[in-house]
């Protein structure tokens, strides 16, 4: 699971920086695009910045302590629901690809159920 973990967390790190650039676009193509779009877009990559750094919080304690399988479920929730969610929507507004918008609603649950592990995880962690 520790490798698992590793592999996730620099997955966060990549779709931090990914989230830092597609902000930095936005912000200085928003005049072109609807004030709708504009506002779903700015929603969704506050979300994407948030849950990524939870993914790198979550993936740093499970390589920090003895991961377990409710933290690389709550990793691997988040993961999905930034896949389902967030870039889902940035597919959207900015490439026009609607393909995968059925999935959006599951990427919102995947961190909401992420979010829950993560909670159960401290909730059954035994402190000395």
């Amino acid at each position: 699971m520790k490798i698992a973990s590793r592999v996730l967390f620099v997955v966060a790190c990549v779709i931090s920086a990914a989230t830092v650039l597609l902000a930095a676009y936005v912000a200085h193509q928003g005049e072109a695009l609807s004030p709708a779009s504009l506002k779903s877009l700015q929603s969704a990559l506050q979300l994407q910045h948030i849950h990524a750094l939870a993914l790198a919080g979550v993936c740093a304690v499970a390589m920090l302590h003895m991961a377990s399988k409710t933290l690389l479920l709550s990793a691997a929730l988040f993961t999905a629901g930034l896949l389902m969610f967030s870039l889902n929507i940035c597919l959207i507004h900015l490439a026009g690809i609607t393909v995968f918008r059925a999935f959006t609603p599951y990427g919102g649950m995947a961190f909401v159920a992420a979010w829950l592990a993560l909670a159960a995880w401290a909730w059954r962690l035994r402190l000395s």
